[in-house]
């Protein structure tokens, strides 16, 4: 149970906890890797546990292994309070990667409030890329990141890049206005950016966290794994963890101005009691209600 509620997010955080131990569980039961990432890993090296303040969870995986816990979820996953969502080509959840959803809970992103999707409260399953060995290689992963990424959520950027971002990413959703084009787009562009070997890559790359990762290239020695106090289990991180962490964040040991210390999630509702479903037609879908 997470403790510190200073940030009146203890309750969400412990719905999130719930979702992670049985993610653990599905990775301990069939030999899938994994470490935390970003603030989660973070939030382990600092605070043992969550950032105070933290309203997500992030799990990084092997791009092996995140393709592996797709394909094997439904024979292995028996709880069914829990599902595995990941954008296809009839379900968009503006999201690049995959989330572990708690049915029972409602967490509406405006993102995603016109979506008939599972909207509960979730944590992200994230892959790491092994990068190309040559820079023309991993400029043109970039360039299939950045298609992937905007037919893939195909919404304008909440938090990244500015005017010129907004920009670039509304003139491409301009050019192709048709859902199923751009599927197949983004599909062919996330075929081409994952064809690197991660068991034999010298470096690894952020494909899908952020425009500003996919030309930081991490040492690929530094994912192995160990574990760490997170709340009241044990996570697996990077063995290179503060190598990683320091890259990204400088001296991550040392605490963010507190007008820094915010929630990230841009959100319409909330309920942890009740599930989402209850809230169709006055919280998401409102435009699509059935008279």
């Amino acid at each position: 149970m997470v403790k510190d509620n200073t940030f009146g997010i203890a309750d969400l955080q412990d719905k999130m906890l719930d979702i992670l131990k049985y993610f653990i569980k599905i990775c301990d039961e069939n030999g899938l890797r994994y470490w935390a990432g970003g603030g989660t890993c973070l939030g382990a090296l600092r605070h043992g546990g969550f950032i105070p303040w933290d309203d997500d969870l992030d799990i990084f995986m092997p791009r092996p292994d995140y393709e592996r816990l797709y394909k094997i979820w439904r024979n292995v996953s028996t709880n069914k309070q829990y599902k595995l969502c990941r954008t296809t080509r009839k379900k968009n959840y503006h999201h690049r990667v995959m989330q572990i959803v708690d049915l029972n809970t409602t967490f509406i992103n405006k993102r995603s409030v016109n979506e008939d999707i599972e909207h509960g409260v979730y944590i992200d399953i994230i892959p790491m890329d092994a990068s190309s060995a040559s820079k023309i290689g991993q400029y043109r992963q970039a360039l299939d990141s950045i298609i992937f990424s905007v037919y893939n959520i195909q919404t304008l950027p909440e938090f990244q890049g500015g005017k010129l971002m907004r920009m670039g990413t509304q003139t491409l959703l301009n050019l192709v206005k048709n859902n199923d084009r751009r599927y197949r787009i983004w599909k062919k562009a996330e075929k081409r950016m994952t064809n690197c070997n991660w068991e034999t890559a010298e470096y690894a790359v952020e494909l899908t966290t952020s425009f500003s990762s996919i030309l930081r290239f991490w040492p690929r020695r530094w994912f192995g794994y160990r574990k760490e106090k997170f709340e009241d289990i044990e996570i697996c991180v990077p063995s290179g963890a503060e190598e990683y962490m320091t890259a990204v964040y400088g001296d991550f040991m040392k605490m963010p101005a507190i007008e820094d210390q915010t929630v990230k999630h841009n959100t319409v509702f909330i309920d942890l009691d009740n599930p989402y479903t209850k809230y169709k037609g006055i919280y998401y879908c409102v435009n699509n209600k059935e008279e």
